[in-house]
């Protein structure tokens, strides 16, 4: 299934209302919202720049970083209806959030642009006061647009993964209403971070980061490794299902793109290669970082084409088919 979005930011299934996110990333102004079989139901304008997404504690409004603004979306999922948060400009500089994750009552944010310093900011979701400087970056402007994720055994918990060092920069973070305390960091031994996938009892984190070429496993705790699902070259996606089940996807030109693991697994049950589209030729379709998401047996990818620029497609594969 192709979709209306020239390039990828997020995506995120929504069970409760059996749906799909798909945002568009630098250069985009929609959300596109699909059914659980791929469909398209609609496309919601939410301003400029479409990154990471996440649902409020009750799942009834969706949020969505503005990458190329300073705000943050506000979905309503009962009417479509769009409200922002304004999160500020740093030092007269944008701040580009590039994702959002709800911890202790504060919708929190990763932000800086391609050029400039960034850090962890956080909006009161009552008053709608912003602070920027929850955890500012380096002084040597490397600390950049991280990307977060929840720890649901953990609720005060973030992880937070920086996209523009090499090698990846990890951080464990406790949070409460008004602070922000680092409690373990990391290098890991590879490139920028793609993707987090926190296993759901929380005791683990997936970190593909392109390099090294397999799908480093940490301990949420201190960010020890403690296993790696064996991939190959490449590796940029990864999502975990309810039950452990673990899918990892590559940027794979001649590999297969995704590979399925059971719960600490070393070989993979199942592998998929996306290849060509029907009456499409050159190129084959890759997978893009952090384009993997799960529902039931169900794995959602999102793959694009070289040579058709703004082709970017969902596909969907069944485990029970």
């Amino acid at each position: 299934m192709k979709i209306p979005l020239p390039g990828f930011g997020d995506m995120l299934v929504d069970e409760a209302r059996g749906r799909l996110y798909i945002s568009g990333g630098k250069g985009t102004n929609s959300v596109v919202v699909t059914d659980l079989e791929g469909g398209i139901q609609r496309t919601v304008d939410i301003g400029r720049g479409g990154g990471g997404m996440t649902l409020g504690p009750d799942g009834t409004k969706l949020y969505v970083a503005l990458v190329d603004s300073d705000g943050i979306a506000i979905v309503d999922l009962a009417t479509y209806a769009v409200d922002w948060y304004y999160v500020g400009t740093h030092d007269g500089v944008p701040t580009c959030p590039s994702d959002v994750a709800w911890a202790a009552g504060q919708l929190w944010f990763g932000w800086g642009c391609d050029t400039y310093p960034g850090g962890i900011g956080k909006v009161d979701p009552e008053t709608r006061a912003y602070d920027l400087a929850m955890a500012q970056g380096r002084t040597d402007s490397r600390f950049s647009a991280p990307l977060l994720a929840t720890v649901p055994s953990q609720p005060a918990i973030l992880i937070a993964g920086v996209t523009n060092t090499t090698p990846a920069l990890l951080f464990r973070l406790e949070v409460t209403p008004t602070e922000l305390h680092q409690r373990a960091m990391r290098w890991t031994d590879g490139g920028f971070v793609k993707q987090l996938a926190v296993t759901p009892d929380g005791g683990q984190v997936i970190v593909p980061s392109g390099a090294p070429y397999y799908h480093p496993v940490l301990r949420t705790s201190d960010l020890t490794e403690v296993h790696r699902y064996p991939t190959t070259h490449y590796p940029n996606a990864a999502a975990v299902r309810s039950d452990g089940l673990v899918v990892a996807g590559i940027l794979g030109y001649y590999d297969k793109d995704v590979y399925i693991f059971e719960p600490g697994g070393s070989t993979p049950i199942a592998t998929y290669e996306f290849g060509h589209l029907p009456n499409q030729e050159t190129w084959a379709h890759t997978l893009v970082d952090g384009g993997l998401a799960w529902h039931g047996d169900r794995i959602y990818a999102i793959t694009e084409q070289l040579s058709e620029p703004d082709n970017v497609t969902l596909r969907i594969r069944d485990l029970s088919q």
